[in-house]
């Protein structure tokens, strides 16, 4: 699925901004998808390793940005797509 497809499918489109990390992206955008409260939502880390997805979008070790990549994983019965440029797509799983 490229990602044009994916964000035709997607419910819910967070932009992350630069001083956000990336599992305090996904915890919010499925949140405002779902509207769920973080206490209603089952914790990140035990669908996903929430070091090793932040440590896959931060800075490279020069200090520029990453621009390619994404992720895809299950969350909360959502299908989470991560893209580099900084986006959470929140797509309902089963679509």
């Amino acid at each position: 699925m490229d990602t044009n497809e994916t964000m035709e499918r997607a419910e819910y489109i967070y932009e992350m901004d630069d001083e956000e990390n990336v599992t305090d992206g996904v915890v919010t955008a499925v949140g405002n998808a779902t509207e769920m409260s973080m206490t209603e939502m089952t914790p990140l880390h035990e669908s996903v390793d929430v070091d090793a997805l932040n440590d896959l979008f931060s800075d490279n070790h020069d200090g520029s940005s990453r621009n390619q990549g994404r992720v895809r994983f299950t969350y909360c019965g959502c299908r989470i797509h991560i893209l580099s440029t900084g986006r959470v797509l929140v797509e309902p799983d089963g679509n």
